[in-house]
Parts: structure tokens; C-alpha cells; sequence
């Protein structure tokens, strides 16, 4: 964690975060519109968050039950694969993302080194959501009998994940906004360096 600390304090460039930074937000794009459609033709009975905060072991195997009469078991277990590959680019969009805004500060500052430790911290929310995705592939090889604990922990997973969204989520705005502020302070006190120096007669 240190070494990708302080990889992330110079590097990559800018010129490189602002290549790689629409490169995932279009594939995160991709992925969730993906994603959604696969899991909409599903015909999962509840929203994705609903399931996954449910914290009850009954009620997702009464849903588990409803995929298979419907006949769409394997195709709600193709879109926990799809998932994967959404996880993958929220992993990339949020880390890019919240680099890029530290660029806003000179380097070595305090806010350079907030805002990459608040990248890092972001990857928690996609860690968590792949850890919930592992649980939920335990519980569909098994789905009218896996065990309850199992639910619980899917779920708390899932907390977990959404709370470290919400985390992003304030984190990228607050960094920008503050980037922003600071990169106009920094320019005026340039500008007002520059008009009060003194002129060198020849």
C-alpha cells in the first residue's frame, strides 16, 4: 500500500490520467449499461440493492427459487460474471478519477497526499462488491440450501461496498472544488509575485 502511495504522488502524468481517465469512464459505461440489461432480463423479482442489503437468507432463497421457475438462473448467474467486469472499471474510474483532481495541488502538498490516500481508500467499495460477488457465487452452487451465515456476510459485503461509494462519491466533488480553489489562490499569488517585482533599469 505504501509503494502505490507514493507511485500515485507523481505518477502517472497528467497528460497520461487525462488519456486513461475517459478511457474508463467509458468502460464503466459500457459495463453498467451491460450489466443492468443482463440483469433485467433476469427477471431478478427485486432490485440489485435490495437483494444484496437483504441481510435474510429465506428471502434470497425465495428469489433464487423464482429464477428457477422462471428459467433464468443462468442467466442471472452469467450477470454476476458481467458484474466482475463492472467492478473492474469502477476500480479504474474512481482510482483515476481522484489522482487526476490531486493534480490540482503542487506536489508534496497536503492535498495531493489527501486526495491519493482518498483514491486508495476508494478501492475498498470495488474490493468489497468482488468479496460480495464471491459469497453470492458459494450461495448460487447451493441455492435452496446454502448456509444462512452466508446471506449475512453477502450483505454485509455489500454495506460495505455502498458505503465506500458514497465515500467517492464526496470525496471527488470535495477534491475538485477544493483543487480548484487552491489552483486560482496559487495563480493570483504568481500574478502579484510577478507584477511586484522590480524593474532592472539597463
Amino acid at each position: 500500500m505504501k509503494n502505490l502511495y507514493r507511485y500515485f504522488l507523481h505518477a502517472p502524468s497528467i497528460s497520461m490520467l487525462c488519456l486513461l481517465t475517459p478511457l474508463a469512464y467509458a468502460f464503466n459505461l459500457w459495463a453498467s449499461s451491460t450489466l443492468t440489461a443482463s440483469y433485467i432480463a433476469s427477471q431478478f423479482p427485486v432490485p440489485y440493492y435490495v437483494a444484496q442489503l437483504s441481510f435474510n437468507p429465506d428471502q434470497l432463497k425465495i428469489w433464487y427459487a423464482k429464477l428457477q421457475e422462471l428459467g433464468t438462473f443462468d442467466l442471472y448467474l452469467q450477470t454476476q460474471h458481467i458484474d466482475s467486469l463492472f467492478i473492474l472499471s469502477v476500480l479504474l474510474l474512481h482510482c483515476l478519477v481522484l489522482v487526476l483532481i490531486s493534480r490540482l495541488f503542487a506536489a508534496d502538498s497536503k492535498g495531493r497526499k489527501i486526495m491519493v490516500v482518498c483514491a486508495l481508500i476508494s478501492a475498498i467499495a470495488p474490493i468489497s462488491d468482488q468479496l460480495e460477488n464471491a459469497v453470492s457465487y458459494i450461495m448460487l452452487a447451493n441455492p435452496s440450501n446454502f448456509a444462512d451465515g452466508l446471506a449475512y456476510l453477502y450483505s454485509g459485503f455489500a454495506a460495505t461496498k455502498f458505503a465506500f461509494f458514497v465515500f467517492a462519491y464526496v470525496a471527488a466533488p470535495l477534491g475538485l472544488i477544493s483543487g480548484l480553489i487552491n489552483l486560482l489562490i496559487t495563480r493570483r499569488k504568481q500574478t502579484r509575485a510577478l507584477v511586484q517585482q522590480p524593474v532592472v533599469s539597463q
